[in-house]
């Protein structure tokens, strides 16, 4: 690495983690909070309402935000 690639980097935001739970199998996972923000704007044109749901890595069930 190069000390531009090293500062650039380090330059770089970290991701806000959001705690989700699968209600299928209770796999709880950590989802960056710009995941959420993009399904939420996919429900919102989509005219969904309600709390947004991704699927779970293992069981493929659907993943909520712990409350």
């Amino acid at each position: 690495m190069t000390d531009s690639t090293v500062k650039n980097a380090s330059m770089i935001a970290e991701d806000t983690l959001i705690e989700m739970k699968c209600t299928a199998c209770g796999h709880i996972d950590n989802v960056p909070d710009w995941i959420i923000g993009e399904f939420a704007e996919e429900y919102r044109m989509s005219g969904k309402h309600g709390e947004v749901e991704i699927e779970c890595p293992v069981c493929n069930g659907p993943r909520r935000r712990i409350k």
